[in-house]
């Protein structure tokens, strides 16, 4: 009788079954168009009983996901390089939008599709990653980078980084449809927009702000 299989190597070779699946998903996505690629059409490319992908992914657009989270993972040491070049808290978070900017252009037909899974299972945003950790978004690299504008004084220390890097995700997202949904805008254009009410705000130049009381 064969030994049962442990646990940590049950979810290695459950991770390998996902990342298999979404990348063959990918090459037919890439192959016969995202629209025209059927569950059956990825189950049988991939080597997988029906039944199984079903038990991994309940719908094409979870295996999209997928897809991406694995992208996000692979760059994630590239970008985290990229944030850590020198330079001030605007130079470097430009540098990570325009390699965001670049990787949004190879995939736009699909950006769409992606962000409407996203927010069709809001409820599992509330994490930071998925099953594997893998990061689901530019969050944690935004907090690092705010992180640091706090210590050398570029950015202001009174609200949590985390929440400075919030709210700076909401504008980045916030371009990236501007970008999806509105013909003719040029998304590294949009970014630079975002990086400067961000850094500076939105108040016209040379006015002070006027904050009212409560």
């Amino acid at each position: 009788m064969p030994a049962p299989e442990l646990p940590g190597r049950r979810e290695r070779r459950r991770a390998q079954t996902l990342d298999h699946v979404a990348t063959t998903a990918m090459q037919l996505f890439e192959a016969n168009g995202y629209d025209t690629t059927t569950m059956e059409q990825i189950a049988l490319q991939a080597d997988v009983a029906k039944g199984t992908l079903y038990n991994h992914f309940a719908t094409k657009e979870a295996i999209l996901a997928h897809w991406v989270h694995m992208e996000l993972a692979a760059d994630t040491q590239r970008l985290r390089g990229l944030v850590a070049q020198p330079g001030g808290f605007e130079p470097r978070l430009m540098r990570l939008l325009d390699a965001s900017a670049e990787w949004s252009q190879r995939h736009r037909a699909y950006l769409l599709d992606y962000f409407r899974f996203r927010f069709l299972n809001i409820e599992d945003e509330l994490g930071a990653g998925d099953v594997d950790e893998r990061p689901r978004d530019l969050a944690g690299l935004f907090a690092l980078l705010v992180a640091q504008a706090q210590d050398d004084g570029t950015l202001r220390a009174d609200v949590p980084a985390e929440h400075l890097a919030s709210l700076l995700h909401h504008l980045y997202f916030g371009a990236l449809m501007r970008w999806l949904t509105l013909p003719g805008l040029v998304l590294a254009d949009e970014f630079a927009v975002i990086v400067d009410i961000f850094a500076n705000g939105a108040g016209a130049p040379g006015k002070p702000s006027r904050r009212k009381r409560a």
